[in-house]
């Protein structure tokens, strides 16, 4: 034994039948030349393989599609230009979501939003008031900073939900009215915001404002048509006092 931990044959030492100047049988000459001549087809024909270049990710691709012009209506007084009206529906499956706003923006000066949205069940369920209070500003490219608790408004619809909501757009943030109605059958929402210039919206106001919405393509939803059409009645019937029953737009007025 080597320091290098090799084991020396002594010189003229026999050595076994098959294994000398000839080496192994063949069969065990042959194999290990033949397992490399394999290697290297295998290695050869892997990089001989042409290379297809894997697809692109598709992209994802949003839930709604833009469907033009809201089929609702509002007016209200104080703006000269009309609302920018938008709407969408689910690319996949029902729902519809309408959304009518005016001015420019709640950093200054009157703003209303209004959205009003027909669920489908691919819609997720209303949340708390807080919680859809920041899903609406988030479409609207605002955030919500906080939120006092809501009280009831009442409305021909039914009672909104209306708290003050302090919404920030870039680096100022002002006190506006929140506002958000939950109609069973059908599964309509109708949310949005009221900003003041300077002031925040009088209640009583909004409320007028909100009673002059009207549904102007009545065959877009046989039961969202039968439920605007029923407000209607009631509206005729029973008109809100402190509103003019004339005019479908009142402006809103501030407090003092």
């Amino acid at each position: 034994m080597s320091d290098l931990g090799i084991q020396w044959r002594p010189f003229g030492a026999r050595v076994p039948q098959g294994v000398g100047q000839g080496g192994a049988s063949w069969p065990l000459r042959i194999l290990p030349g033949t397992g490399a001549l394999v290697l290297a087809g295998l290695l050869l024909a892997g990089l001989a393989e042409p290379r297809v270049a894997e697809p692109p990710a598709a992209p994802i691709d949003s839930p709604l599609l833009d469907a033009g012009s809201s089929i609702f209506g509002l007016e209200v007084a104080g703006f000269v230009q009309p609302p920018r009206s938008e709407a969408w529906t689910r690319r996949a499956g029902p729902g519809r979501m309408d959304a009518l706003t005016f001015g420019e923006g709640p950093g200054g000066g009157d703003w209303l939003r209004l959205v009003v949205q027909q669920a489908g069940p691919l819609d997720p369920l209303p949340g708390s008031f807080y919680l859809d209070m920041a899903r609406a500003a988030a479409r609207a490219g605002v955030a919500v900073t906080r939120a006092s608790l809501p009280d009831l408004l009442a409305t021909r619809f039914g009672g909104f939900e209306v708290a003050d909501v302090a919404l920030a757009e870039g680096a100022g943030a002002r006190v506006c009215l929140g506002f958000r109605l939950l109609v069973r059958e059908p599964d309509l929402r109708i949310l949005g915001f009221a900003c003041g210039r300077g002031r925040q919206p009088d209640r009583a106001a909004l409320a007028c404002t909100l009673e002059g919405l009207r549904l102007l393509a009545p065959g877009a939803d046989a039961r969202v048509a039968r439920f605007f059409a029923a407000t209607e009645i009631s509206r005729g019937l029973e008109p809100r006092p402190g509103c003019d029953a004339g005019r479908p737009g009142i402006k809103m007025v501030r407090r003092p």
